[in-house]
């Protein structure tokens, strides 16, 4: 009886003074509860990196609104790597009206996507110049004032894709940010699978009032195309010159700048880039899971780049890794990964026969070699011959490069150096 009076007791002091209570759950937006308003919002920064390389994506974040109207916590539910700390940042700094549930604040889960789309830089095209489908505009090098003009020879690819790019004109740093620019380019593709080139003309103006943004204007101008099929003597057609690029070549200054009139192959992106389908809608990355569906009165945001972002300088650039013992690589290489290593015949060693053999080939996108020619010693060329046929490079980008390997052959002891063929 006394026991039983106790626990009456107990019960009546916790609820008189209360009990702790549970966590409150929050209401879900748009079902439980309506989408609070944001009044407060701070855009997201579009990545300076990602920009350059033309990467775009949807990022859809779950928030926790509190009982202020302040965002307790931010998650990523569908993740795109390059732009999930930028979504996360800006979120963190929102502030929604407080929500009221029978006169008492709740807390809300809201569901919000982020887009982030690159805007296509403004741009005349000549007839004949295939439409752009991705791609951002030229940097104005910070710092710097105009006018420049950089002058560019472009080679796609049939699928639109650039190929390479070779400056004709134009002085150091306006150049680097041409060509940086050129790596996120992608156009549509050639109906009749021909291979497109054209020249870009860049010129980089600075404001004309103070408060007014530098900008750059872009023409695409002389088109031409070459029939793979046919020999490129015969099927590249160049259309007349526009008067505005028919100014002499001008010789690039000693500067870090690409040399004129060099064929310079676009900087490798450590990822795979997303290609902009013909209908232009941004699309999320095919390996990201399935978006969550957003809360009904939570919009979408889109996040559109600027063109005035100066990008990062460029690394200066690294000699390529070799897996294949004596072999080694020179700037501009890329990483060999596997193949034969450098063997003197048989045949040679007992002949006593010394000397080099250089192999000029090819690479192509999958990195498979395909040797053109080879000169030297006739005991060594076939040793050499096998080896660079035998090599397999790791290759990001999809234009052919040409190689050169020089073999050394001293007694029984052989190496090849392998650098960009001039």
């Amino acid at each position: 009886m006394r026991r039983a009076a106790t626990l009456v007791l107990s019960a009546g002091l916790s609820l008189a003074f209360g009990a702790p209570a549970r966590a409150q759950e929050p209401k879900v937006a748009g079902t439980d509860v309506p989408a609070p308003r944001r009044t407060k919002f701070v855009a997201p920064a579009y990545p300076v990196e990602a920009q350059m390389r033309g990467l775009r994506g949807i990022v859809i974040l779950e928030l926790i609104v509190d009982e202020q109207g302040r965002v307790a916590t931010a998650d990523v539910i569908r993740s795109v790597p390059p732009f999930d700390e930028a979504a996360l940042s800006a979120a963190r700094q929102w502030e929604y009206e407080v929500t009221q549930v029978d006169g008492r604040p709740v807390r809300v889960r809201v569901t919000v996507p982020i887009t982030f789309a690159l805007k296509l830089p403004e741009m005349t095209r000549a007839e004949g110049v295939p439409e752009m489908r991705q791609g951002a505009a030229p940097a104005f090098p910070p710092g710097l004032e105009g006018p420049a003009r950089v002058v560019a020879d472009v080679t796609l690819l049939p699928d639109g894709s650039v190929a390479e790019a070779s400056v004709r004109s134009g002085d150091s740093p306006w150049a680097e940010g041409l060509l940086l620019a050129l790596r996120t380019w992608r156009f549509a593709a050639a109906p009749d699978g021909t291979e497109v080139g054209f020249t870009v003309q860049a010129d980089f103006v600075s404001p004309g009032r103070p408060g007014q943004p530098p900008k750059v204007e872009l023409q695409l101008i002389e088109p031409r195309r070459r029939d793979l099929a046919a020999p490129a003597s015969a099927a590249t057609e160049a259309a007349p010159a526009s008067p505005a690029a028919a100014e002499p070549p001008e010789p690039l200054a000693p500067s870090p700048a690409p040399a004129a009139g060099t064929a310079q192959p676009l900087p490798a992106a450590p990822s795979p880039e997303p290609v902009m389908p013909p209908s232009l809608t941004p699309a999320p990355p095919p390996a990201s899971p399935p978006a969550p569906s957003a809360s009904p009165a939570a919009p979408p945001i889109e996040v559109i780049s600027g063109p005035a972002v100066a990008p990062p300088p460029p690394p200066p650039p690294q000699p390529g890794f070799s897996a294949v013992r004596d072999v080694s690589l020179a700037v501009g290489v890329p990483d060999l990964v596997k193949g034969r290593r450098p063997v003197v015949p048989p045949v040679a060693r007992m002949a006593g026969a010394n000397g080099e053999v250089q192999v000029t080939f090819s690479v192509d996108a999958a990195g498979i070699s395909s040797v053109q020619k080879v000169d030297g010693l006739d005991l060594l060329k076939e040793a050499a011959r096998q080896a660079v046929a035998s090599w397999a490079f790791r290759r990001t980008t999809a234009e052919r490069i040409f190689l050169s390997a020089v073999f050394t052959f001293q007694g029984d002891l052989a190496r090849a150096d392998v650098r960009r063929a001039e």
